[in-house]
């Protein structure tokens, strides 16, 4: 499916209501790629269903940009993989510890205060964390990370996006108004500056073309901003 490249932005009355289900549906996927590899991303990614909501959102928000290519060596990798997606999956595993977790001297953070203020557990985890807390979300039983993490971050964006769609459709001004006071605090002050940093250092430091290709996304949309 080569047909980005000559799309054009939509103009219809019902723009906002995609491009706000693309929106949500593409920081899930970045929320998805960001946390460490499962059986369930993996299942995801076998079945196309990943490849063809990216290729999906992006053709909505980025009509424009050159993805196309990229898509396909998702497609190609990793869907229909079969017997082979333990393997794939074993793959992004290893990347990902190396990566994040066993590199000395580490090679990417995953949290927002290590880029902020140098360290864990800073001034900037119980900032987002306070975000959390007014859009309604309990940090004990819908997050199972710290609150800066680079996932958590990701998902917190879809949930935003998910609540303004909900909201313009049942025309709830209040929760329309929150959600995107909250989503421009979140990118402003939060997620688009230690986004970008952390998604170009990935694109340099990845192994799997699946983390190259999704930290450039997620570049790419951070600077897009909202």
């Amino acid at each position: 499916m080569n047909n980005q490249t000559t799309k054009t932005r939509r103009t219809g009355p019902d723009d906002r209501l995609i491009e706000l289900q693309a929106k949500a549906a593409l920081f899930n996927l970045l929320a998805q790629a960001f946390a460490y590899p499962d059986q369930l991303l993996m299942e995801k990614l076998v079945s196309g269903e990943f490849a063809a909501i990216l290729d999906e959102s992006l053709g909505v928000l980025q009509p424009e940009g050159a993805w196309a290519d990229r898509i396909a060596v998702v497609k190609r990798q990793y869907t229909a993989a079969g017997q082979n997606a333990a393997d794939l999956l074993l793959e992004l595993e290893k990347d990902y510890t190396r990566m994040f977790f066993s590199s000395k001297p580490r090679l990417v953070y995953l949290f927002e205060s290590v880029y902020k203020e140098g360290k864990l557990l800073q001034e900037s985890t119980f900032e987002i964390a306070r975000l959390y807390y007014e859009a309604g979300l309990n940090l004990v039983d819908d997050f199972k990370l710290p609150p800066d993490h680079i996932a958590v971050e990701f998902e917190f964006m879809a949930y935003l996006y998910f609540n303004e769609l909900a909201a313009v459709k049942s025309e709830n001004r209040e929760n329309e108004a929150l959600a995107q006071k909250l989503q421009k605090e979140a990118l402003e002050k939060h997620l688009t500056n230690f986004g970008r940093t952390l998604a170009e250092k990935v694109v340099t430091h990845a192994a799997t073309d699946f983390y190259k290709i999704m930290a450039a996304v997620a570049a790419s949309v951070l600077a897009a901003g909202r």
